[in-house]
C-alpha cells in the first residue's frame, strides 16, 4: 500500500501497519498505537443513552430503531455525552444487530425481552436465505451519522465505529433473541457445525463491509464486541470461532485504523486470541487489569494497549470515595500495560449517575 496522508482519520499509513503513528492532539488513538498520549484518555461504552434526560427527550417521539436509522439524530445522541463531559471520543449510536436486519432478518425490540430476530437460522435453508447488503445503497445512515457527528467533535477526539463480532451476533440470529442457556447456538454448532461455521464466514464478509463503509464515513477507530464469547467451551472457541475472527481482524487492518476488540465476559477467552493481531484489548470488569494483563504477555499477544475496566454499576450506586478509589486502583494495575484507555468493563446502565461519572473523570486526571 502506498504511502498517504488521509486527513479524514489523521493518521499516517504506510506500507507497514507497524509505523503508523496517531496524531498527537488525539490522545485516544495515540494510546491505542501503544505511545504515549498527551493526557490520560477516558471515554465509556454506551456513554449515550437513557442515563442522559435530553436523550430521553429525543427517545419521546422516536422509538430505538427509528433513532438508529435517523442520520441526524444518531449524531446528535453521540455528541451529547460529549457535551456534559470532558471525553476523549465519541462512539457512534448504534446497535450490534443492524447487519442481520439488512441480510434478510426483521429486527424488533420488544418492552421487557430485548432485540427480536424473526426467522432464526437453524438450517442449510435458512442460511441460504441470507444475503449480503450493500451498505452503500441499503443502509447508509450509519456513515451518514458518523458524518454528521464528526462536525461536532473537537480536533482532540476520536470518532469510533463498531460492530458485533461474528460468534456475538450469529447468537442472536440462531437464537432469535438473548439467551441464558444457548442451546439453540450449541445444537446448531454440534449437529451441524458446516453451517455454523458457514454464518460465521457470512457475518465476518458482511461485517468487514459494514465497518469499511465506517471507515469511509470518517471513523478513525473501530470496536468489536464478541460479548458472548465466553458462553462456548474454550476448546470450541478457539476451533470454531477464532479462524473466522483471525481472519476478520487481519481484513481490518487493511482499513488502517486501530481496532479495540472485547473478548467476552470474565476474561476466560483472553487465554484463546493469542493468534489475533490485536490494538487494544477491552477488559471487562469481571477480571482485574493486572491479571488480564499477565494472561495476554504470557500468551504472547500482541496488543499494544488495554482498556477498561471500572464496574459500571460502580458508576450508579457508588459513593465518591469508592469511585475514586476504583479509578486509582484502574490506573495502578494499568500502569504495566504499554498504554491504556480508562472505560467501564460494559455498557453504562440508565441508572448511571452523572455525577459520579463526573467524579470518575476528575479522579482519572488528577495530579495526585
Amino acid at each position: 500500500m502506498p504511502s498517504q496522508y488521509d486527513k479524514r482519520t489523521l493518521l499516517w499509513v504506510y506500507p507497514e501497519r507497524m509505523s503508523m503513528c496517531a496524531s498527537p492532539d488525539k490522545p485516544l488513538l495515540s494510546a491505542a498505537m501503544g505511545q504515549q498520549p498527551s493526557r490520560y484518555p477516558a471515554w465509556f461504552l454506551r456513554q449515550a443513552g437513557r442515563y442522559l434526560p435530553e436523550y430521553q427527550e429525543i427517545r419521546k417521539n422516536l422509538d430505538f430503531l427509528d433513532l438508529c436509522r435517523n442520520a441526524e439524530k444518531a449524531a446528535e445522541v453521540t455528541l451529547q455525552p460529549l457535551r456534559r463531559f470532558d471525553l476523549d471520543a465519541a462512539i457512534i449510536f448504534s446497535d450490534i444487530l443492524i447487519p442481520p436486519a439488512h441480510m434478510g432478518m426483521t429486527l424488533t425490540f420488544d418492552k421487557g425481552h430485548g432485540p427480536v430476530l424473526s426467522h432464526p437460522v437453524r438450517s442449510a435453508s435458512d442460511l441460504k436465505r441470507l444475503r449480503l447488503p450493500d451498505w452503500e445503497k441499503d443502509a447508509p445512515h450509519t456513515g451518514q451519522a458518523i458524518t454528521e457527528t464528526l462536525k461536532g467533535l473537537t480536533a482532540s477526539q476520536t470518532m469510533i465505529g463498531f460492530a458485533g463480532a461474528p460468534f456475538t451476533v450469529a447468537s442472536y440470529m440462531i437464537e432469535g433473541s438473548g439467551s441464558r442457556t444457548f442451546s439453540e447456538v450449541k445444537k446448531l454448532l454440534f449437529s451441524e457445525p458446516q453451517v455454523f461455521t458457514g454464518l460465521l464466514s457470512m457475518l465476518a464478509e458482511t461485517t468487514f463491509e459494514y465497518l469499511k463503509m465506517q471507515v469511509r464515513a470518517g471513523a478513525q477507530a473501530l470496536m468489536l464486541f464478541d460479548t458472548w464469547a465466553g458462553q462456548l467451551f474454550a476448546g470450541d472457541y478457539r476451533k470454531y470461532v477464532v479462524p473466522t475472527t483471525e481472519v476478520l481482524i487481519r481484513e481490518l487492518q487493511s482499513l488502517s485504523v486501530p481496532l479495540i476488540y472485547y473478548s467476552g465476559q470474565g476474561g476466560e477467552n483472553l487465554h484463546e486470541i493469542s493468534s489475533l493481531q490485536l490494538d487494544v484489548v477491552a477488559v471487562d470488569w469481571r477480571t482485574p487489569m493486572n491479571r488480564a494483563l499477565s494472561v495476554l504477555k504470557d500468551i504472547g499477544s500482541p496488543f499494544k494497549c488495554i482498556q477498561g475496566n471500572m464496574d459500571p454499576l460502580l458508576l450508579s450506586w457508588g459513593t465518591e470515595a469508592a469511585v475514586r478509589a476504583a479509578v486509582r486502583r484502574i490506573k495502578a494495575e494499568a500502569s504495566a500495560a504499554p498504554a491504556h484507555i480508562f472505560n467501564v468493563g460494559h455498557g453504562l446502565l440508565p441508572t448511571t449517575s452523572p455525577k459520579l461519572l463526573q467524579i470518575a473523570l476528575d479522579e482519572l486526571r488528577s495530579p495526585s
